[in-house]
């Protein structure tokens, strides 16, 4: 505590430069973590992703989709314990501005291969009752600004039979993210409804969910499936959600070696920033430093005050700049789906700290330690 006034005493000997240094810094790391939080987000969802569980599409991107007898056929396939198709449903509510997505499912059997979906019973029964029924999580329920019991007309390219544009559900039921909750935002709508009232591709699925018994049998069942559809016309390619969690971010980019490479751009620049900061302080403060050596102060003591003061400056910086970052964070939830800022990543930001303080300080703290007396005080 007693070199807390002579740290204090050294960063306000130049305010103005001591905050542009400290803004400098702060704003490296409102980038450093809005970008790592970024990279951190993504990399938790490839590993909370399921790997007992498998998608299969048509192999061909935009080829024939697949007949609900797939389904069937799947469930009988050695190592497969259930099995789900489903359909994707756009449109918007009122607005183009308030578009969404639903799946057209069977909602039993939805729920049961993604069992990180919950609904109460009696929604699911109230689903099973209204064919025209759909279940909304309640981030989207939120957003539109319903209840349950009212109808819910949706605009969607989705051809009708009648001709009408207009698909009219009424909100009956709620699901949620067990491990998320309140913050994804989908719907649910009865496949059989959907596909009876569609122009085109009835009778047929997007993808099939395919929940299997052995996690570790994975990649043998995937090709089982593909097996069971060669050289028909819906072949399949079958990959675990954990590869298709991989696929979506190679398609991204390699957005880590991107990230990384900026944030160490800014960096080493910063470092330059710092260091000369604290090398002209030191330049200037060479005869103080010989007055403490003479009141006493040892050689590391007054090393320490140089790193402490180094120390101080982007600690504090770090600490302003992570938590701006921890606050703008949820504000991109809209742009990337992500919406908590990771601890691991503050903690690393503050590990950044104390080097980025270390390095900058590494050449005055020595040459503060090495300073002789009656040299400094001739100067």
């Amino acid at each position: 505590m007693k070199f807390l006034p002579l740290i204090w005493s050294g960063l306000i000997r130049k305010p103005v430069r001591s905050v542009l240094t400290l803004l400098s810094v702060m704003v490296a790391f409102i980038l450093f973590g809005l970008l790592q939080g970024i990279n951190a987000g993504f990399h938790a969802a490839v590993e909370a992703a399921q790997l007992d569980r498998l998608f299969s599409e048509p192999r061909v991107p935009g080829g024939n989709p697949m007949p609900v007898s797939a389904a069937e056929k799947i469930l009988a396939v050695p190592g497969v314990a259930g099995a789900a198709g489903r359909t994707v449903f756009l449109g918007y509510y009122q607005n183009p501005r308030n578009r969404m997505f639903a799946l057209a499912t069977s909602v039993e059997s939805y729920l049961a291969v993604r069992r990180d979906y919950a609904m109460a019973p009696q929604y699911v029964a109230a689903m099973k009752n209204n064919r025209a029924g759909i279940a909304m999580t309640p981030a989207l329920r939120d957003r539109l600004q319903l209840k349950l019991g009212d109808k819910v007309p949706l605009h969607s390219a989705i051809a009708r039979k009648d001709g009408n544009p207009v698909w009219t559900f009424e909100l009956v039921a709620i699901l949620d993210d067990v491990d998320r909750p309140g913050q994804k935002s989908m719907a649910l709508v009865n496949y059989d409804y959907f596909d009876e009232t569609r122009l085109l591709n009835s009778d047929t699925f997007d993808v099939i969910i395919v929940q299997i018994a052995d996690p570790t049998r994975s990649v043998q069942v995937a090709r089982l499936i593909d097996a069971l559809f060669a050289n028909s016309p819906a072949e399949t390619r079958t990959y675990s959600e954990q590869q298709e969690a991989e696929v979506a971010l190679q398609r991204f980019g390699d957005f880590q070696f991107f990230t990384n490479a900026i944030c160490g751009a800014v960096f080493f620049a910063l470092l330059f920033i710092t260091a000369n900061t604290m090398i002209q302080s030191g330049r200037e403060r060479v005869p103080e430093f010989a007055v403490l050596k003479t009141l006493g102060f040892s050689n590391v003591g007054v090393l320490s005050i140089v790193v402490a003061e180094a120390t101080l400056l982007c600690g504090v910086a770090a600490v302003l700049g992570l938590g701006i970052a921890a606050v703008l964070f949820p504000r991109l939830k809209s742009f990337i789906g992500l919406q908590h800022f990771h601890w691991q990543v503050a903690a690393a930001g503050m590990g950044v700290a104390v080097i980025l303080a270390l390095i900058s300080a590494a050449l005055p703290a020595m040459r503060a330690r090495r300073l002789r007396i009656v040299e400094a005080l001739r100067r």
